[in-house]
């Protein structure tokens, strides 16, 4: 009843105000209202102690003095809405007075809302983030660029399209300037053809001698630190040792027997083992030879190869990479399923990006720490020859260069802009041409003045006057316009402060860049230029059009990794003894699983509380093995359907966000529980608040991470948000750190070697907890399921991000009704994902500047 009637006085005052338009109601609250937030709200809310840095005591009764007054009066109303304030433990409100601040309170709301949006929510104007430079200069040469020298993307509200955060000062255009100058000179200078060839290696030409000279070295070490230790008259020197220890140790010689046993199977005389070792690298690697090192181009990978049936199956896997040590790039992965009586083939393609210095490995599945040398050390001891192989590798081929979309693309874009010169137009006249029609293209759609193409014009004559050849001195001028504001920033210009219709080609552009992070293509900007484009049928189909195409990918993988704060996933190193399957592929993969599952919902129109719980999985067959789901076999991502009691099915269930929310060693009930209330309930906890005091009494007592946390509760500062975020996190500790299913919570204790503990400490798993409106769960299941039943929370904050991210500003109190009537269109169609792209963009707000 008290819902119906907030509900009735919101529509109330709705009519209201569009039959007294001309008049202004006021939005100041009733001073009768400050006696109800003195006695219920002051003891945690006032300018003193402000909680959860909300101070009620400054804030003033005029709901629409300025934006951020709205935002906190509406916290106000939706704690108050829901119930979660006052809390429980505090004198609770009459309902009457309750009800009587909830109806003024709801209808000043509505007027604040209308007034400030007419002078709120601007879309700033702004510049490239580093994914839209990338594939705009990708879009412009064909090449990709390297950005790692350029200007960091510092995401305001969590997204790197945020206009605040996005600006350029003198030094930085010079970086922008350096870029352009090097990837010009790359398409356009730099290119060359060579001829495809194909080198097959045979590695145990290599290894095979290189091992029975390591193993030779051992035992001559062996014996002369014998020989040492059993005089005591001469010095180490006289036998080719360091010294006393250097003696003891090679008289151990722990790693021969490896050696020794790698050298006595019959297939290591034709091809390789690939094993652990204590050499650089921790494990063996066939390098894959450059054939050419400034030829750009896809290159084809095949390896003749089989698996040992008896190793575990992590040690099934081929891995890829470019680069060594930290600076080492991840390609992909293969597994090898034939046996050694049989052997395979297995095809690998790569493309080797122009200017990059490429040189790229074939070796297993492996952690980037030191968890595979400390996990085959281990082994050595336990076994006396180490890690157990997985695969024999019979000889590695490498062809190409290959053609590829890339190369093609750069070499059109070579060709566009050295366009077929008329035999009656001179060199000069060629060179405008050629500076002036970049210059349009790389604008978007935007003419450049003649004033500015006269100064570019004079920086080419300079060069051609210093006795630059022709191609060499258009390097000035296009570089010049790659590192322009009216290149690296999205212009839109308004004419007036409240702003204004976007013209068909600014809303082509926006639209491009809203799902593709890149420029508007030429159907798209022909459409724009017959202003077609500005017809919503069209723009709908466009719309479809561009959600097809292959370039919104960068829209999946932008949106989704800064909405679901995916960056925590690489925050922490895992260790590869605690957790020898959450390995350099499987963290890869969990990610990508993401990004395959909401592509899955993209694609196929499904609604959006799938992603809550949902009957089937995207994975591969790496996860599957990770997951332990039966029945996966190839590298592509599929759906593949789950039983009702699967662990897996829904975010909760992955390893990624299951990941996210540990520090690397053990798993957190506080990141999980505050995760699950960002993302699924739409009901952000506050950041914690500052100079928290240490649990000193606790320092070096062995608890379960459920005790932790709720010892945390027994600091006063800490209490009321801890009640609130932990018990969600308690739903999902039966998921340890890396997010695979244990009963049990294990930490080690004593001394640490190669990472393994002298002992360890169980503890059972209690996973019981409640959501925050008090709603109880026994387990993990349930707590998923107690997740579903809140869609609508979820569906808001979805589309609260979505905004956000479209529009390139924080969401704020002025978007609040564009978000109910985007999750109303799309509630239509049963939340389909698509539905709410297109609600974004028939919307006027998408539309306007």
């Amino acid at each position: 009843m008290l819902i119906q009637r907030i509900s009735f006085a919101l529509l109330f005052a709705v009519a209201c105000n569009a039959a007294v338009a001309e008049e202004r109601p006021s939005t100041e609250m009733a001073s009768r209202h400050v006696e109800l937030l003195e006695s219920h709200c002051f003891d945690c809310h006032d300018s003193a102690t402000k909680e959860a840095n909300i101070d009620l005591e400054s804030l003033s009764m005029n709901v629409a003095e300025n934006m951020a007054t709205a935002e906190l009066w509406s916290k106000v109303l939706g704690a108050l809405n829901s119930g979660e304030m006052p809390p429980e433990d505090s004198e609770p409100l009459l309902d009457t007075d309750k009800l009587a601040f909830l109806e003024d309170l709801s209808e000043k709301m509505v007027t604040a809302r209308r007034i400030l949006s007419d002078s709120g929510g601007d879309i700033v104007m702004r510049r490239l983030n580093r994914r839209e430079y990338a594939n705009t200069v990708e879009a412009l040469l064909g090449v990709r660029p390297d950005v790692t020298t350029l200007p960091d993307d510092q995401a305001t509200a969590g997204f790197d399209t945020a206009g605040a955060s996005l600006f350029l000062s003198s030094d930085q255009i010079e970086q922008y300037h350096a870029t352009a100058i090097k990837n010009l000179k790359l398409i356009l200078l730099s290119r060359i053809h060579p001829t495809a060839k194909t080198v097959r290696i045979e590695p145990e030409e290599y290894y095979t001698q290189h091992y029975a000279d390591a193993a030779e070295q051992m035992r001559d070490m062996g014996k002369r630190a014998n020989a040492f230790l059993s005089q005591s008259e001469k010095p180490a020197s006289e036998f080719g040792l360091l010294d006393e220890y250097q003696a003891k140790k090679q008289k151990v010689q722990e790693w021969l027997p490896l050696m020794e046993n790698y050298l006595a199977r019959p297939e290591t005389q034709t091809g390789i083992t690939l094993i652990m070792t204590i050499k650089q690298g921790g494990y063996t690697k066939v390098k894959l030879p450059t054939q050419h090192p400034d030829a750009d181009g896809k290159y084809l990978v095949k390896v003749r190869a089989a698996m040992y049936p008896d190793a575990d199956e992590r040690h099934h896997y081929l891995e890829f990479s470019s680069g060594l040590g930290t600076g080492r790039k991840l390609l992909g992965w293969r597994k090898v399923t034939a046996p050694m009586e049989d052997p395979q083939t297995i095809d690998f393609e790569f493309t080797h990006e122009p200017g990059a210095k490429q040189q790229v490995w074939v070796h297993q599945r492996s952690h980037q720490d030191r968890g595979d040398k400390n996990l085959a050390t281990l082994d050595m001891w336990d076994n006396g020859i180490g890690t157990p192989p997985g695969i024999w590798i019979d000889w590695v081929e490498l062809h190409g260069p290959l053609p590829s979309d890339q190369t093609i693309a750069i070499q059109t874009a070579r060709d566009s802009i050295l366009f077929e010169r008329p035999s009656d137009m001179d060199e000069s006249e060629y060179a405008r041409q050629v500076i002036r029609r970049f210059a349009a293209w790389a604008f978007r759609g935007s003419q450049p003045d003649k004033g500015y193409l006269q100064r570019l014009n004079q920086h080419y004559q300079t060069a051609r006057d210093q006795g630059q050849p022709f191609t060499e001195a258009l390097i000035s001028p296009l570089s010049i316009v790659l590192a322009s504001p009216s290149f690296l920033y999205h212009v839109e210009q308004s004419e007036s402060a409240n702003g204004r219709e976007l013209s068909p080609s600014e809303l082509a552009v926006r639209l491009s860049y809203f799902l593709w992070s890149a420029p508007p293509d030429d159907e798209l900007l022909r459409l724009a230029e017959s202003g077609r484009l500005s017809d919503s049928s069209i723009l709908a189909s466009q719309t479809e059009r561009l959600l097809r195409d292959s370039r919104s990918r960068a829209f999946i993988e932008g949106f989704v990794h800064q909405w679901l704060q995916m960056e925590r996933l690489d925050m922490f190193q895992f260790d590869g003894v605690d957790f020898p399957n959450f390995d350099n592929a499987v963290r890869e993969n969990a990610r990508q699983e993401l990004f395959e599952t909401f592509s899955h919902l993209l694609e196929n129109d499904l609604p959006l509380d799938k992603l809550l719980k949902a009957d089937f999985v995207v994975i591969n067959d790496l996860l599957a093995g990770y997951y332990e789901i039966e029945g996966v076999e190839g590298h592509e991502f599929r759906k593949v359907s789950v039983p009702q009691d699967s662990l897996r099915g829904g975010l909760l269930g992955t390893a990624a966000v299951l990941a996210m929310g540990s520090d690397g060693q053990r798993s957190s009930p506080v990141e999980r529980g505050a995760w699950v209330l960002r993302h699924l309930l739409n009901d952000p906890p506050p950041p914690a608040p500052p100079n928290v005091p240490q649990l000193s009494r606790l320092a070096g007592e062995t608890l379960p991470a459920r005790e932790l946390a709720r010892a945390h509760q027994e600091q006063p500062q800490c209490a009321n948000c801890h009640q609130k975020i932990d018990p969600i996190g308690f739903g999902l500790e039966n998921f340890d750190a890396a997010g695979r299913w244990r009963d049990q919570e294990v930490i080690g204790v004593g001394r640490r070697r190669y990472g393994r503990w002298d002992d360890e400490v169980r503890f059972d798993i209690e996973p019981s907890g409640k959501l925050p409106n008090g709603q109880s769960f026994a387990n993990f299941f349930e707590l998923r399921d107690a997740v579903a039943q809140h869609k609508d929370a979820f569906v808001r904050g979805f589309t609260e991000a979505l905004i956000a991210y479209g529009l390139g500003r924080p969401f704020g109190f002025t978007d609040q009704e564009l978000a109910n009537q985007i999750s109303s269109q799309a509630k239509q169609h049963n939340h389909s994902i698509r539905q709410f792209i297109h609600a974004l963009v028939q919307s006027p707000e998408f539309q306007t500047r």
